[in-house]
């Protein structure tokens, strides 16, 4: 059976869609923290990726992976990957290994964890950043109007907040694959956060999620054979 691609459709967000991705940027990380903390990583995880997916194909009614890319190979996913490829290379430099790996819980984390990680955070990401700077037409080639930047740059503060506060109140707590405090660990906490914004960059230029997984996928999987690292002990708290 062969995958038919569409072509994208056109969105306009409405005044809901600011609304949500507000409460998703600053709820959502504040939810999966608390939840953390007492249940373990996987309901709050659960909750995560259900709204990723569930919110954009409810408001957007498409999540990009089905649709036709604009280019065979855009220019932002080349550079990301070079940039992912970099930043996994400070993490090797600063590993934080884990000193009795538990084989089978590496293996199943790897299988599965990246794959569904890296399929579903860019969705979110884009849709807060999109909820804004789309909401009013930016009249093609024109000038755009004072109120169209301001959207933007709306839409851009509430991404780098929504991952920041994810990372920091949840991600961190267990998921230690870095040493953090180090100049490498530092180097690639700034070299991932611009890839983050390198997403955004790679989806407008091509229209096609498929070329923001790629270097999310490899940036969540390949630490997980030099860290001897499993996700398994902390998805439930006993």
């Amino acid at each position: 059976m062969k995958l038919s691609l569409s072509e994208p459709k056109p969105w306009r967000p409405s005044n809901l869609d600011l609304v949500l991705s507000m409460a998703l940027a600053i709820g959502l990380p504040l939810l999966a923290g608390l939840l953390y903390d007492v249940t373990g990583a996987l309901i709050p995880m659960m909750i995560y990726y259900a709204a990723a997916w569930g919110i954009v194909k409810w408001r957007r009614g498409q999540t990009g992976y089905l649709n036709k890319p604009r280019k065979k190979l855009p220019v932002p996913f080349i550079v990301n990957i070079i940039l992912v490829s970099i930043a996994l290379a400070f993490a090797f430099i600063e590993r934080v290994p884990n000193p009795a790996p538990d084989v089978n819980g590496v293996v199943v984390s790897a299988i599965i964890w990246p794959i569904a990680n890296a399929s579903t955070e860019q969705l979110l990401w884009i849709y807060i950043f999109e909820a804004w700077d789309l909401r009013f037409p930016w009249n093609g080639g024109k000038k755009a109007s004072p109120k169209n930047w301001t959207c933007k740059v709306i839409g851009l503060l509430l991404n780098s907040i929504f991952i920041g506060m994810i990372h920091v109140l949840y991600w961190a707590k267990f998921l230690t694959t870095v040493e953090a405090k180090s100049a490498f660990g530092v180097a690639f906490i700034l070299l991932t956060t611009v890839t983050g914004y390198m997403h955004l960059w790679t989806w407008r230029d091509s229209n096609q999620m498929l070329f923001t997984f790629i270097p999310h996928y490899l940036l969540n999987l390949l630490p997980f054979f030099w860290t001897g690292y499993s996700l398994l002990p902390f998805l439930v708290q006993l």
